[in-house]
C-alpha cells in the first residue's frame, strides 16, 4: 500500500518533491501546510511537508526528518508585507488563513523591531482588493514571487535575518514514529539531496537542514512562545 505524503504547491518547495512525483512508494496530497496539518493529525496522510508553526502546534505527536527543509538565508521574495503607500502607519494586516507560520513571522518582526501590534485580519482575497480595504496585505509563496517587483514592501525573510542572524526556515517533513520506515525515509531525504532547481526565481533557497536552521527553528519558537504566540516551547524532535 503506497504512503500518503503531504506536499504543497508553493515553487519554492518543488526541488523537494521533484523526485517523489513518479515514484511508485508514495502517494502524493497536495494542500496548505494548514490543511496538511488537519490531514496529518487525523490520519488522513502518513506524512507532510509543513511550516513550522503547524508542526510546533502538535509537535508531541510528531518527529522531524534530518537533512532536508526549505530554507533561505537572503532576500527570497517568498513572504512580503505590503503596504498601502498613503499610510504612515500599520493598524491592520489581511492575511490567508492557510499562512500560519508566515504570520507568526510578521507578528514577530513588527512587535521586536518596529513596536507595533496592528490587527490581524484573516481574508480570502486577492492582494490589490486587500489593500483597497486594509492597511496592509502578507503575500506568501508564489503569490509574493509575482509580486516581487513592486516597492510598498517590507521582505520579512530579510528582516528575521536582520533580527537574528539566522536563516530563516519555510518548511520542514514531518511524520509519526510509525508512518514509515527507515528506507522510505531515506527515499524522502534523497529527493531533497539530489534536488534540481526548475527555475531562476528560487536560487535564494537552500533544501539543507544545518544545524545553523535548525538553531534559527529553535530561535524562531522561542520568540513565539515569548510573545504568547504558542502555549508552550516545542520540542524540536528527529528521527534518528
Amino acid at each position: 500500500m503506497q504512503k500518503r505524503l503531504g506536499i504543497i504547491a508553493d515553487a519554492y518547495a518543488q526541488p523537494l518533491f521533484a523526485a517523489l512525483k513518479n515514484n511508485e512508494i508514495f502517494t502524493l496530497v497536495c494542500d496548505s501546510s494548514a490543511q496538511l496539518a488537519i490531514k496529518l493529525r487525523a490520519k488522513n496522510i502518513d506524512g507532510a511537508f509543513l511550516s513550522p508553526i503547524d508542526y510546533a502546534k502538535d509537535y508531541s505527536l510528531y518527529k522531524i526528518l534530518p537533512d532536508v527543509a526549505a530554507v533561505s538565508d537572503e532576500d527570497s521574495n517568498s513572504i512580503f508585507l505590503y503596504f498601502n503607500e498613503n499610510k504612515h502607519r500599520i493598524e491592520s494586516i489581511a492575511f490567508d488563513p492557510a499562512s500560519t507560520s508566515e504570520i507568526v513571522l510578521t507578528s514577530i518582526i513588527l512587535s521586536e523591531k518596529y513596536d507595533t501590534k496592528p490587527k490581524l485580519i484573516p481574508v480570502s482575497m486577492d492582494p490589490h482588493t486587500a489593500l483597497k480595504h486594509y492597511d496592509s496585505y502578507l503575500a506568501v509563496g508564489d503569490i509574493a514571487l509575482g509580486l516581487k517587483d513592486k516597492t510598498n514592501k517590507i521582505d520579512l525573510v530579510d528582516e528575521w535575518i536582520d533580527i537574528s542572524g539566522l536563516p530563516f526556515v519555510h518548511g520542514i517533513w514531518v511524520s509519526r514514529d510509525e508512518h514509515f520506515t527507515k528506507d522510505e525515509m531515506k527515499i524522502i531525504i534523497a529527493a531533497g539531496k539530489n534536488h534540481i532547481m526548475p527555475n531562476d526565481n528560487i536560487q535564494q533557497f537552500q533544501y539543507d537542514l544545518t544545524d545553523e536552521a535548525i538553531e534559527s527553528l529553535k530561535e524562531f519558537f522561542g520568540i513565539a512562545y515569548y510573545h504568547g504566540i504558542l502555549k508552550d516551547l516545542p520540542d524540536v524532535k528527529f528521527f534518528a
